[in-house]
């Protein structure tokens, strides 16, 4: 799939049910180095029913009472990765999280343009005064996004990113919205 980047072709939307098994299918289907990499612990990744169950039970959740919340991306109308939001203190903060599951879809530029849209729209739905995303240290491709994007990085600490993670090094970054509107302003 090779798309031009035009932000109007990138679309994100609240993951719906039937998108969930996309999510399931990336996090069976990755590789030991993947894992790794992310700093996620194996041992940590729910059998399939019930990753499957907490994710439509937190669909259920209000917005105002949710602590994560997931958006499909989209090129043109091609379902490739997602974004969750966890953490989450409505009207006030959360915790993104990014994954293109679509391979051939990644280092185009995509997740970038997606990865803002979806902090935006995570800011509107839940009210928010401030995002934060904490990749691994040493995972070049969402440091690298992140970096390009322009949003500070705060610190470098060690803790588990999310449910799934190992302890291990993070680096922190600021997911403002100014940072996240001038990135997109710059693309046509």
């Amino acid at each position: 799939m090779e798309t031009k980047i035009n932000k109007h072709n990138f679309v994100v939307r609240p993951m719906e049910e039937d998108e969930v098994s996309f999510m399931l299918d990336y996090w069976q289907n990755c590789t030991p180095e993947d894992l790794e990499r992310m700093g996620v612990d194996v041992k940590k990744i729910p059998l399939r029913e019930i990753f499957k169950k907490n994710i439509l039970d937190s669909f259920a959740n209000p917005i105002e009472k949710t602590k994560s919340f997931y958006l499909t991306w989209y090129v043109g109308d091609v379902a490739i990765g997602f974004t969750s939001l966890k953490n989450i203190i409505y009207s006030e903060s959360g915790e993104m999280h990014l994954h293109i599951w679509d391979v051939s879809s990644r280092g185009k530029g995509y997740g970038a343009v997606l990865f803002c849209k979806a902090a935006l729209e995570f800011y509107r739905i839940f009210n928010l005064k401030k995002i934060i995303c904490e990749p691994r240290a040493i995972n070049p491709m969402p440091n690298g996004m992140l970096k390009k994007i322009g949003f500070p990085l705060v610190k470098t600490h060690e803790k588990a990113s999310s449910e799934l993670s190992l302890f291990c090094e993070l680096n922190q970054y600021d997911i403002n919205k100014e940072t996240a509107i001038a990135y997109l302003d710059q693309i046509p």
